[in-house]
């Protein structure tokens, strides 16, 4: 029954990680006979990999307000007849990365995604709760379905792995060395994604997609970190009064922004390595009083509430 299963994929990976990681997930629903057709989001003038870090920062107010950006038209001609959609997602300072925010806006993506059942797989440090939430906003407005979501995680500490990304992006240096270890998903972890494929694949051939986020969840796909949660909720509120002081200064590349961003990086450095570590202790202190709320909170982001 598999043979006749086509999945229209829909991705952004700057990088590369993350189309290793839907490769490694779909590969063996290909084998099954499944007819999976990737589409990558291309933005008409593309991003720098890697970034110089004035470019890093300056794409920072248009990622959180996710302000479109121009893409270069999508073809949904040979992918009309899909029985699956899956959405490869990066988030970029806690929202969408702006390919797939823009991607997501467009009048064409929301008509064709009308209907339809969706998978969202995000290759992520370890914040992934503002961007799945951005993401499923849309897939509401479109009429979509949000069935599936895992998310593929950098596993070093918090602190480790903002210093592993930073040189990943900026100096392209992803392996590890002496002091630090490799930035990003590991090898064995974007291996692992192969593991889900059977459950993709069971609900894609019975069409109950009911189970799948539960299966998904079972077995590893997707974890809450209460810790990080709480970081990025207070983060992802501030960060937006940020992008608008930043914003009425002018748009992308403008000049006139740049002392505004300077500031803005200073604070998210400082804030990282100076304020983090008191607030996680302040979170470990307090955990008692929001364990409850919180069981609620991880029951809603993991399961959908279902």
């Amino acid at each position: 029954m598999s043979r006749d299963k086509k999945i229209a994929v829909f991705y952004y990976s700057q990088t590369g990680q993350l189309a290793d990681i839907l490769h490694s997930l779909l590969t063996p629903l290909v084998n099954k006979g499944c007819n999976v057709v990737y589409k990558r989001i291309e933005p008409l003038e593309p991003f720098p990999f890697p970034w110089t870090s004035d470019q890093f920062y300056d794409i920072f107010p248009e990622s959180r307000a996710e302000v479109p950006f121009p893409l270069k038209p999508t073809d949904f001609s040979d992918i009309m007849d899909a029985d699956l959609v899956v959405l490869g997602y990066q988030p970029w300072f806690l929202a969408p990365s702006i390919p797939v925010a823009s991607f997501l806006r467009e009048k064409e993506t929301q008509l064709y995604l009308s209907g339809r059942d969706v998978i969202a797989v995000g290759g992520t440090r370890n914040m992934w709760v503002s961007a799945i939430k951005s993401i499923k906003e849309r897939l509401d407005e479109a009429g979509a379905r949000l069935v599936g979501h895992m998310a593929f995680e950098d596993k070093h500490n918090n602190l480790v792995s903002v210093l592993t990304i930073f040189r990943w992006l900026i100096n392209n240096k992803k392996e590890a060395t002496k002091y630090l270890p490799a930035a990003g998903v590991s090898p064995e972890d974007i291996r692992s994604a192969s593991q889900y494929s059977k459950y993709v694949l069971s609900a894609l051939e019975k069409s109950d997609y009911s189970e799948l986020q539960r299966e998904i969840v079972a077995s590893g796909g997707l974890r809450f970190s209460p810790n990080i949660y709480f970081i990025e909720n207070n983060g992802n509120k501030i960060w937006g009064s940020w992008a608008k002081w930043v914003l009425k200064k002018g748009g992308h590349g403008d000049p006139a922004r740049r002392f505004r961003l300077k500031i803005f990086k200073w604070y998210l450095l400082t804030l990282i390595f100076a304020i983090s570590p008191f607030g996680s202790i302040f979170f470990a202190l307090t955990w008692p009083l929001r364990r409850r709320s919180y069981k609620n909170i991880e029951k809603d982001l993991l399961l959908f509430n279902n």
